[in-house]
This record gives structure tokens, sequence and C-alpha cells, in this order.
């Protein structure tokens, strides 16, 4: 019962801080990321996995390139737009209005509503010379990152790993919520999605995890199988709560956290504009290196590597088929990975 307290707790505490009121967002750049966000979680079908941030990356983008081609003081990220003037507000608003209806196609209507009334609330004009600059900006990140694999059409077929010793391969689920039982990996393709600012996903490639066999494995191994247990476990309560912490974090929340820091210590739309390009491009950029990692090891869970602990020729780690996590497994291999959940 304690445990399933500590969960209500953290959710309930999340749920304050992305619910509470705050100050009016300092700028437009938070204002639009603020739009853009229920436009994100509002998407039909629903946007699958990290893909999510990639859309944010493109987004925040196409805003700092229209809002630097008038504040002059940045390189731009891709597109140098001469002569821009205008009102740098303007400029975001259509820039972010753009990309969000050729990313959400089917909130249109929604987003053409908000865009009017944001002008019209902001004393800006609909032909200000800025909403120029935005559109310039907005058409060249749709067009440089234009049938880039995100979402794969058709998607490719489901990827379900394999059975022998180190595979990933999908698990169960034992308690409620996500994912369901034995889900394929989640979008397995985004490792090989162009990136943002790297050369590839694969540039900063780690080592391999160490070999079934090795002592450093078999450490690694005991370490999880003693603190990620469901029953009996040696975590502190301090570790439970991090780990329901992080169990229930999202877009949704980080991006929020983004906008409080750009609110709190940010006083200039220039450099909201480039605060909120700079994050959102390393985390996509992250979560393609990530994916490329999961998908070229194909690591198995902890949770099929300790059920199967009598079966990888390692005398140091003692199966148990019984043994359950703490919490569900995502549907995704093991290495590397941001979560140790079993």
């Amino acid at each position: 019962m304690k445990m399933k307290l500590r969960i209500y707790h953290v959710i309930a505490a999340l749920s304050v801080m992305l619910a509470r009121p705050t100050r009016a967002p300092a700028d437009a750049v938070t204002d639009w990321n603020d739009i853009a966000v229920p436009a994100l979680v509002a998407a039909v079908p629903p946007r699958p996995g990290p893909v999510g941030f990639l859309d944010m990356a493109i987004v925040q983008a196409a805003v700092y390139d229209a809002v630097t081609a008038i504040d002059r003081r940045f390189q731009p990220y891709h597109v140098e737009i001469s002569g821009a003037s205008g009102s740098p507000e303007a400029a975001v608003a259509k820039a972010a209005h753009d990309v969000l209806v050729n990313i959400f196609a089917s909130q249109a209507a929604a987003l053409d509503a908000k865009y009017h009334d944001y002008l019209l609330n902001n004393s800006l004009a609909e032909n200000d010379p800025g909403v120029a600059v935005g559109e310039v900006a907005a058409a060249a990140i749709i067009a440089l990152r234009a049938n880039d694999g995100r979402v794969p059409n058709p998607l490719p077929p489901p990827f379900t790993g394999g059975t022998r010793p180190s595979e990933w391969r999908p698990t169960p689920s034992f308690q409620a919520g996500p994912p369901p039982s034995f889900s394929p990996m989640a979008t397995p393709w985004l490792g090989a999605v162009p990136t943002f600012t790297l050369r590839s996903g694969d540039q900063y490639r780690p080592k391999p995890p160490p070999p079934l066999n090795s002592k450093r494995y078999a450490k690694a191994y005991n370490e999880v199988k003693a603190l990620g247990s469901l029953v009996g476990s040696t975590r502190t309560p301090e570790q439970t709560d991090l780990a329901y912490f992080y169990a229930v974090i999202n877009p949704v929340f980080i991006l929020r956290v983004l906008r409080d820091i750009a609110d709190a210590h940010v006083d200039n739309i220039g450099d909201h504009a480039r605060l909120l390009a700079l994050a959102t491009l390393a985390i996509a950029d992250s979560a393609i290196t990530a994916w490329d990692s999961k998908r070229y090891f194909d690591f198995w869970r902890p949770l099929t590597a300790i059920q199967e602990g009598n079966n990888d020729g390692n005398p140091a780690t003692l199966g148990d088929p019984a043994w359950q996590p703490f919490l569900n497994t995502p549907p995704y291999p093991d290495y590397t990975s941001k979560r140790g959940r079993g």
C-alpha cells in the first residue's frame, strides 16, 4: 500500500506543476510552444514513441530561424532570410503555425483560428512584414525535414528481436497501464532518421555492452536484480520515489520545464528562441542516437535476462524464472537505456 501511495503522490505533484497558473509567458516563443504541445498531444493517429520530440525540434528550428533573421544576433540554423524585418512576434506565430499545420494537418482549422486570434490579441497586423519572414522560415524547415522517415509510410514490419541469449524480445506487463504485454519494439526505425545537428545517429554509438560471461555483466545483473525487483527489493524509499518520478516524465512535462526556465531566466525573444531550439534539437538527436544503439545492439531487458539467467553462460548470474520488475518494461531493447525499468 505504501508503494501505491507514493506513485499517487508523485503523479499528483506533477499534475499540480503542469496545471498550476503561471505568470503570462514572456513572449511569443513560449506562447507558441505552449500552443504546440496540445497539438502534439491531440495528434490522430498518435505520434509513435519519441517522434514527438522530433516534431517539436522542427517547430522550434523554424521559430529560431524566423526570429534570428530579424534579430540578427546569431547564425541561423538552416535558412538565411536577407532583408528580414517586421515584428519578431508575428514571425514566431507564422513560423510555428505553418509547421504545426504541416505536421498535424487534421488540426488545421483549429490552428488557423489560434493563429488569427493570437495576432488580434497581440495587436499584430495580418500583413506585418514579420509574417512573411515566418512563412519563409517555416517553408525552408519543412522542406529540409520532408520525407525524413520519422513516421514511415507505410510503417515497416514489427521488430520482435530474437531468442538467443542477450537478444531483446517482447516482454509481458505485470501491472496495469502501458505498454501492452509482448509489444513489439516501439519505433524501430527511429535510429536511421536523419539527425538535426549530428552527422548521423551512429556518430556517438557507445561501446558494446559487457559480454554475458564477464564479471562486469554479472555485477550489473545482480545489482539490477536486487534493486529492480517488484518483491524483496533492496531499494531505499528515495530510490523508489525516483523510479516513479522518471516513469511518468513525458515530452509535455519536459517542454513545460523548458518554458518555465525561459520565462524565469530569459528576457529577450531571440534568446528564448535560441534556448528552445538548442534544447529541442539536442533532445531529438539524443532520441535518434539512443534508438540507433538500441536497434544495433539489440540487448535484452533485465526482465528477460534475469528470468533466463541460468542460460547466459555466466556462473555468477543465478536465474529466477519468477522474477518481476518493479515497473512495466518499456517496449524496446535495453542498451542504451534512459530508465532501469526491467
